[in-house]
């Protein structure tokens, strides 16, 4: 009894500190660290917790991006590093908010103004130890810092980002309250286990009887595929663990193509194409390798030891010898095709360490896994328009196109839907058809800027130019930082011959 009763006092003394850690603001692995210090202090070692900070402590450098001609430097202050561009008649300087990355790769750094975050267009690559631009701004003729940061973006950096609803890149103070991945992303919400502090109470993957929902966890960062495409009242962000993706969003993905290239955040589906995946019929997932409480000390050694796992009896003895490095020969790192210099592990396995052949044997753009019957079709229309209009897939855009004529039927007053109807409408030079659907679209949601820039789109395109120059307006005085519409509005006065602003 006096055990069982010190045992209860210790679980009370606990669950006050943990609470008083809650009121108090600090972040969820704080709170975990109380009845879990092991776990909280390896975790605290791997890249995922260090996937965001507010230091910048890369070193000073300067370079010309030679597509744009565009002079980049780079330079510490007592206040934070400052990074900056010139170029024939422009010119700006930008303190870093957030140093993005564990540096495992790379660096990515995010400018904030006003309450905007905003992406730098300068990367700087560990390997290499060298700045450069960062990827995606490879060929772009004026890199700036004007790409904004949507919370879809940050989420897989950073503990809890703080967007304000009903817009693009807009955040509360702090953008974000912690840093790193908090333990919640992979465990779901502590309170009920706060309260109750058992098994059961919170989510632990690996015991996941869903083998969808299990995979899930980790799908939510290292599955991007081609387009993600939330449900109707959804927002990527509303993913919880112990959920499947396709509860709030599905994602659709293309075949690999095969070759010495990868994507960056394609893990998922490389694993998939792998004969260990293939073969193990569900079993085989992140966690079969990967336990992100533990940073091995000899990742070769630990490696190898999941690997014999299975292989062991099924591997001449002189390649199962202690000292074999297996993943250095069958998951070779290749370079990444959309992620600057760098390159990332192979996760397919390859059986011959020179075959980079595998490939998914899909044709075109396919959910990951298919959304409950109903949002089969409007998902998958959605996507395809938004494949096909970024790729240049006019078959895809025309399937797309019918789909969404039946889709709006079923789903009327919904603004994905319409607005991806009505761009496709607007592309076929059909704009009164468009401006129907974007002004519906307004009427469902008045306070998002960018459907305010379609309208406007739609009405230059109708030579209305005055009535577009009003909802360019109405953008602006909703969200004074949205780029697209400043570069319309400005076009529309340099048209008129005005003087810009």
């Amino acid at each position: 009894m006096r055990e069982t009763s010190v045992r209860a006092l210790f679980l009370q003394i606990v669950l006050r500190l943990m609470l008083a850690a809650s009121a108090a603001g600090t972040n969820t692995a704080e709170r975990c660290a109380a009845c879990h210090p092991k776990e909280v202090a390896g975790y605290e070692k791997s890249a995922m917790a260090a996937s965001i900070s507010t230091t910048a402590s890369q070193p000073d450098g300067a370079f010309e991006h030679a597509y744009s001609k565009t002079r980049f430097s780079i330079h510490a202050t007592p206040g934070g590093q400052i990074q900056s561009f010139q170029r024939p008649g422009e010119s700006a300087a930008y303190p870093v908010a957030y140093v993005i990355g564990s540096g495992a790769h790379a660096f990515g750094f995010l400018v904030q103004i006003g309450d905007h975050l905003f992406q730098s267009p300068l990367s700087y690559y560990t390997g290499l130890a060298q700045w450069d631009v960062a990827p995606g701004y490879e060929e772009s003729k004026r890199p700036d810092f004007s790409r904004p940061v949507t919370p879809e973006c940050l989420l897989c950096h950073a503990d809890k980002p703080q967007p304000i609803p009903e817009t693009v890149n807009r955040y509360r103070t702090p953008a974000v309250l912690g840093a790193g991945i908090s333990c919640d992303r992979c465990h779901g919400p502590v309170e009920a286990h706060a309260k109750n502090p058992v098994p059961g109470s919170i989510v632990n993957p690996a015991k996941l009887q869903d083998t969808a929902a299990r995979d899930s966890v980790c799908e939510q960062c290292h599955l991007a595929g081609e387009v993600r495409v939330p449900n109707p009242g959804k927002a990527i962000g509303d993913f919880q663990a112990g959920q499947r993706l396709e509860d709030i969003y599905s994602v659709y993905v293309a075949a690999q193509p095969p070759g010495g290239t990868v994507k960056v955040i394609s893990h998922a589906e490389q694993l998939s194409l792998s004969a260990c995946a293939r073969a193990s019929r569900g079993k085989l997932w992140c966690g079969t390798c990967h336990d992100p409480h533990q940073r091995p000390a000899e990742p070769a050694a630990y490696f190898r030891e999941r690997c014999l796992g299975c292989h062991a009896a099924t591997l001449e003895p002189s390649h199962a010898a202690a000292g074999r490095d297996c993943v250095s020969c069958h998951m070779p790192r290749l370079a990444a095709r959309d992620g600057g210099h760098t390159a990332f592990t192979d996760h397919r396995i390859a059986r011959q360490p020179q075959a980079q052949g595998l490939k998914s044997e899909q044709d075109g753009l396919k959910a990951w896994r298919e959304p409950e019957s109903r949002l089969r079709d409007r998902n998958l229309a959605i996507a395809l328009v938004t494949v096909g209009l970024q790729d240049a897939h006019s078959a895809e855009v025309i399937r797309g196109y019918k789909m969404l004529n039946q889709v709006v039927k079923a789903y009327p007053d919904d603004p994905a839907s319409l607005t991806s109807l009505g761009t496709v409408l607007l592309r076929a030079r059909q704009p009164a058809e468009a401006l129907l659907l974007f002004d519906k679209v307004i009427r469902l949601k008045p306070d998002y800027a960018p459907y305010r820039m379609n309208a406007a789109l739609a009405l230059m395109e109708l030579s209305r130019k005055g009535e577009a120059e009003r909802r360019l307006d109405q953008a602006l005085e909703l969200d004074p930082l949205l780029e697209p519409a400043v570069q319309l509005r400005n076009r529309l006065h340099k048209e008129r011959g005005d003087s810009l602003p």
